[in-house]
């Protein structure tokens, strides 16, 4: 499995600067360093989700705030993905009623300092890939097929699965991925 540090190291590669966002959005962008870095799903085909908002929903992992995190953790953990998500009242339009917000932007957490997050952005001062602070990022995932601290995402993962299990609002894909995260915890009891 790939860690945390070798995700961030792979994400900061020269290899995806001057690519424009046309050509690789930030969704994209999370997804071609998932495939260099040698990170696939079970059956061996690549990741590729519908948008920032589907992975946010739909990964297995430890969820939470950016305050949540460092809270935690005492820091961000290299190689986590940044979202920003807006809860601005039109989830529910866009099919959205699990009260997750509505993520408008994928990045990943590469560094300490000011330009601490990898990302692709169409913007006035940057089109494509490159770095920007963490500040206007509100959400932090450790999607499960990357290795963080396995002490700290466990006991989180643990926390998190409690949670969805008993919240009636949660998806089957939140208990899915709740009962998975309990089943691998039970495999050394």
């Amino acid at each position: 499995m790939v860690t945390g540090e070798a995700f961030a190291e792979q994400a900061r590669s020269g290899s995806y600067n001057g690519i424009p966002y046309d050509r690789l959005d930030c969704q994209g962008f999370v997804e071609r360093v998932l495939k260099d870095a040698g990170i696939r799903k079970p059956d061996g085909s690549i990741y590729n989700w519908k948008g920032s908002n589907s992975m946010w929903r739909n990964i297995p992992g430890w969820r939470g705030t950016v305050s949540d995190a460092l809270h935690t953790f005492g820091s961000i953990p290299l190689g986590a993905w940044v979202f920003i998500i807006k809860n601005d009242g039109g989830e529910a339009a866009r099919g959205y009623k699990d009260g997750k917000g509505n993520a408008s932007h994928v990045g990943i957490y590469c560094n300490e300092g000011h330009d601490s997050v990898r990302d692709s952005t169409r913007s006035s001062s940057r089109d494509g890939v490159g770095y920007r602070p963490l500040g206007s990022f509100t959400h932090v995932l450790l999607p499960d097929m990357i290795v963080y601290n396995k002490e700290e995402t466990s006991s989180m993962s643990l926390q998190e699965a409690a949670h969805i299990l008993r919240d009636p609002a949660s998806s089957d894909a939140d208990w899915i991925n709740a009962l998975v995260i309990l089943a691998s915890m039970m495999k050394g009891v």
